[in-house]
């Protein structure tokens, strides 16, 4: 175990493992004890210019962190500001629906909700964006093998029976410390943490894990302290210590 904050209701553990054709692969897993923290940033610049993890979590008084939607990225230099498909935070809609991406929702009661969800008003959400592929729905794996998607930096989101919140993230396109890993071997590692429902996020260089302020994945972008702009994120709240009452 790599981090067992208690009083924050997080815990993050190293994940290493080899995927197709013997190359080897590392990651981090969090898990967050309440859902009801977890909840979708966005940045202050819509269709202008994304935040970095780091800054959209100072922002938002975040604990803790991972990338959500995709973005418009022509020649890898994308300014993260053009969010691709449609996302839900902070009572607004962003971007627009596209049919090539399913969803990722967090409702009101704190589930979340994965799979081809064309009306999200049949679900009371709180949170959500475009992206996939499913990974796990009900338990049951949704995709196997590379799935045609190849091995690369991975990001993902799930949820177990219980209600805890997972953030997967797995390091890629460094030969020396990782190369990245399939959609099954996300699969294979959620399903091993219990996941019930899950789906994927952007991957790539913009595939980002941060926890107190710092980024602790070892990414692929070209500033990994940082990370890549980000047109969201997937955030968590800070639980309230007795010191933050009294």
């Amino acid at each position: 175990m790599l981090i067992n904050d208690v009083e924050q209701g997080l815990v993050v553990s190293e994940i290493e493992g080899t995927s197709a054709g013997g190359s080897k692969y590392k990651g981090k897993i969090m898990l967050i004890d309440d859902p009801s923290r977890v909840y979708l940033g966005t940045t202050t610049m819509k269709n202008k210019e994304g935040l970095r993890i780091r800054a959209m979590m100072s922002h938002y008084d975040a604990i803790a962190g991972i990338n959500a939607s995709g973005f418009a990225d022509p020649g890898d230099a994308g300014h993260g500001g053009d969010v691709i498909g449609l996302s839900y935070s902070d009572g607004e809609f962003w971007g627009e629906a596209v049919s090539y991406y399913g969803s990722v929702l967090l409702t009101s009661d704190d589930k979340l909700v994965v799979g081809n969800v064309k009306d999200w008003k049949k679900y009371d959400i709180r949170a959500g964006i475009q992206f996939g592929p499913v990974l796990i729905a009900d338990g049951e794996e949704a995709i196997s093998g590379s799935g045609g998607y190849g091995i690369q930096p991975r990001t993902a989101i799930g949820q177990r029976e219980d209600g805890v919140i997972v953030f997967l993230v797995i390091d890629g396109r460094q030969p020396t410390w990782s190369i990245g890993c399939t959609m099954g071997d996300l699969v294979d590692i959620l399903l091993a943490y219990g996941v019930e429902n899950a789906a994927c996020c952007d991957g790539g260089s913009s595939s980002v894990l941060a926890y107190d302020g710092k980024v602790i994945n070892k990414n692929s972008s070209a500033n990994p302290d940082y990370g890549r702009r980000l047109p969201n994120a997937w955030l968590v709240a800070p639980k309230e210590t007795d010191d933050a009452e009294s």
